[in-house]
């Protein structure tokens, strides 16, 4: 697991210039500069404090692309390896920082705490926003923890300079959830305070300090709480929706309301200002996906994955090295199949123009799901998913190989990738290499008002009806998307950051999501089951971007589903060989926290184990996951 080590190197030399300056060459009056009693230095300002901690909230740290991210974007069949799936894919090796992402952000809320608690009285008063901006951000990066694990430290957190413990106690998850509702309404008593605030204008990184932003964020936790006490508590959990929804001041209204953030140089300069420099290890796109988007003119699949690199002049380059004899080399049928072209009488082939939905339409494809289907010669022939030697051309002394499929589009999430765009083999290199720091979302109005059509569906008695805010959600999602795209400045984002000369860009209009909505799939119909699962299923693609909370909404409501018409489960293994939890190893003897954390795994049931044991963390659930659904199987509220 990830392990956070401080190295400590002797400067020898330092040392000793330093100590022969401080003898040499200091006052009574430098010495007493420096000797300061430690009571009297003043407290961090709270205000430069909560953007530290913003900077450190990161539902996104870089281990989560490569590691846990992976995990469960295969597990719920959003991506396939590009190998396809094989025997072990549900088992998990390394683990990243999931888990352990709460203490970033909860040592900052603590300063901010013990600051406001030194001042008097009615200069505390003009804090009490910021105080719940501050412990908002807290119970995200907690809830954040414990979906993959349960029981985690949270009240006693971060506290030993304080006073407070080194070894906090674990807490269970039905208990956090209680103590995160009663810290969150106390959030939201504070930001209706109307007396003087302090200002903190563009240190709040997301909001600008605007409090009745931070009102919907906060309702926002609360919905995400809702969702996943459905199985434990579904009365209570619609009596929280309905509390949310009983105000559209509470809602997110547009994507102006989402939690979006740029670190800039607030952040490190490095990571946690642009992203992660590691690959994001996700795999390359479901076919189903893919298919159900594209399908349904749905413009998000433009900018969540990549176009492939079969532009018009790559499809030409195969043409000419066939035409030079080059056997080899085959454009993949399902891409051939959208190309006119014509034949002179070498039997010479020239691009003309796409076929059907033309650029960038034609420019995504996934992967088919399935086990060890890359043996298999229905996708290795002329629909070839697998062998990569026939995308390479030859030309002379230059060769090129070339991807047909879609991948996740990385600079969402990695602010500085260079990106090659695809000429043939002898064409000129063309790149975009510009260094962007990173825009970055987490609540936002689609997730908002999805959960709300949820919750409507299942009853809970709100203000508007599920089709409202099912359109107001997928809507809102699409231009979220756009929005990233555009902020994060991805490649074909605009035309002059196209190559090819029939490139199109991929962000999009209200008209194209307009055409998006008018689709049946896009709709709901007044059919709860059916409703719901398209609910699911909005769900699922708005999370593309958060592969974390796709998976506790596919863990939760067994969508997709095993014989589905919009994006089906394909049934692989037995749903009960899958992980739903991550796994936690046998602490070492010598690990103070060694007894408290036997403690916490045996009051959930839990084993401990490593990850080569998925019936265990399918059988040993996180208290909110009991009763759910098995992978696939659909809804069963």
């Amino acid at each position: 697991m990830k392990q956070n080590m401080i190295k400590f190197k002797t400067l020898a030399l330092g040392l000793c210039t330093a100590c022969v300056a401080l003898t040499t060459g200091c006052s009574e009056n430098e010495y007493a500069k420096i000797n300061t009693d430690p009571s009297t230095i003043g407290e961090g300002n709270p205000i430069f404090l909560f953007t530290q901690e913003q900077v450190q909230y990161q539902p996104f740290d870089y281990l989560l692309w490569y590691y846990d991210g992976a995990y469960t974007s295969k597990l719920v069949q959003a991506y396939s390896p590009s190998t396809s799936f094989n025997d072990l894919y549900n088992k998990l090796a390394e683990l990243g920082g999931v888990g352990s992402q709460l203490i970033y952000v909860k040592r900052y809320e603590n300063d901010i705490k013990a600051a406001i608690a030194k001042m008097p009285a009615d200069k505390a008063a003009q804090y009490s926003h910021l105080s719940a901006m501050a412990n908002a951000l807290s119970v995200y990066m907690g809830l954040f923890d414990t979906d993959l694990f349960g029981s985690r430290p949270y009240s006693e957190t971060a506290q030993a300079k304080y006073g407070g413990t080194l070894t906090p106690n674990y807490e269970s998850q039905e208990k956090l959830f209680e103590q995160w509702l009663t810290e969150l309404n106390a959030d939201l008593a504070k930001l209706k305070e109307t007396n003087t605030q302090i200002s903190v204008g563009d240190n709040d990184l997301a909001y600008g300090g605007d409090a009745k932003k931070w009102v919907k964020f906060i309702n926002g936790i609360k919905l995400k709480i809702a969702a996943r006490l459905l199985h434990q508590d579904k009365a209570k959990a619609l009596k929280i929706a309905e509390e949310v929804g009983a105000d559209d001041a509470n809602v997110m209204q547009t994507i102006t309301d989402d939690y979006v953030y740029n670190k800039g140089t607030g952040g490190d300069g490095g990571n946690n200002t642009y992203g992660t420099d590691n690959s994001v290890n996700l795999g390359t796109c479901s076919k189903n996906v893919i298919d159900f988007m594209r399908r349904n003119k749905d413009p998000r699949m433009l900018v969540m994955f990549t176009k492939n690199d079969f532009n018009s002049e790559v499809i030409q380059a195969f043409f000419d090295a066939q035409a030079r004899g080059d056997n080899n080399c085959a454009i993949p049928k399902y891409i051939l199949d959208q190309v006119n072209y014509t034949t002179d009488g070498s039997g010479h082939k020239h691009f003309t123009s796409w076929k059907g939905d033309g650029e960038p339409w034609v420019r995504y494809q996934g992967l088919p799901i399935g086990m060890t289907i890359s043996e298999k010669a229905e996708y290795t022939g002329d629909n070839n998913y697998f062998v990569t030697t026939r995308w390479k051309v030859t030309d002379g002394d230059k060769s090129k190989t070339y991807s047909p499929l879609s991948y996740f589009n990385e600079e969402l999430v990695r602010g500085r990738v260079d990106y090659t765009f695809p000429t043939a083999p002898k064409g000129k290199v063309v790149q975009d290499t510009e260094d962007n720091p990173l825009y970055e979302m987490t609540i936002s109005t689609a997730e908002m008002n999805l959960y709300l059509a949820e919750f409507k569906l299942l009853g809970a008695n709100l203000p508007h009806s599920a089709a409202d805010y099912f359109k107001t959600g997928v809507e809102a999602s699409a231009k979220a998307y756009s929005r990233l795209a555009t902020l994060n400045k991805i490649p074909y984002y605009d035309k002059a950051h196209c190559n090819d000369k029939l490139d199109e860009p991929v962000t999009y209009n209200d008209a194209a999501i307009a055409t998006m909505m008018a689709k049946a799939d896009y709709q709901l119909t007044g059919n709860v089951a059916s409703d719901l699962e398209k609910v699911y299923i909005q769900m699922y693609l708005h999370f593309f971007y958060q592969p974390l909370e796709q998976f506790v909404t596919v863990r939760r409501s067994g969508v997709p589903k095993v014989g589905s018409s919009l994006i089906p489960w394909v049934a692989m293994k037995p749903s009960t060989e899958l992980p739903r939890r991550f796994y936690i190893a046998q602490p070492d003897p010598a690990d103070k926290m060694r007894a408290i954390i036997e403690a916490a795994m045996t009051q959930q049931g839990f084993t401990f184990t490593d990850g080569q044991k998925p019936e265990l963390l399918n059988s040993e659930r996180v208290w909110y996951d009991k009763g759910a659904p098995n992978f696939g199987e659909g809804p069963n509220y």
